[in-house]
């Protein structure tokens, strides 16, 4: 039995770029790595230009909790670099989990 997580990203733009445009290309990007990544779904990226922020979200099923954040990880970061986006302080696999709420319980809804 595998794991979904629901993941959020929150990004501050820095650059003189059209962010609307680059979130247009990631959100291209997203759907493609949909397309290939078995889990990754249900990708979404929304934009505040007044404070210069991109914001993405997705669901990404997983064998547990470390494999799905790292496929989300990947297939985010991936569709970054697609929109010619860098990611040169990216988190690492274990900072990612660090900033994860682990409240693991689950209940049956009925």
């Amino acid at each position: 039995m595998g794991v979904r997580v629901h993941a959020h990203w929150v990004f501050i733009a820095d650059g003189d770029g059209d962010l609307f445009d680059y979130c247009d290309k990631v959100m291209r990007a997203l759907l493609q790595q949909e397309r290939c990544l078995d889990g990754f779904v249900d990708s979404a990226v929304s934009a505040d230009a007044a404070r210069a922020v991109m914001e993405i979200e997705a669901d990404i099923s997983g064998d547990d909790l470390s494999h799905a954040i790292a496929e989300g990880h990947a297939a985010v970061r991936a569709a970054l670099h697609s929109a010619g986006i860098g990611t040169p302080d990216w988190p690492t696999h274990g900072e990612a989990l660090s900033m994860v709420l682990k409240d693991l319980r689950t209940e049956q809804l009925v």
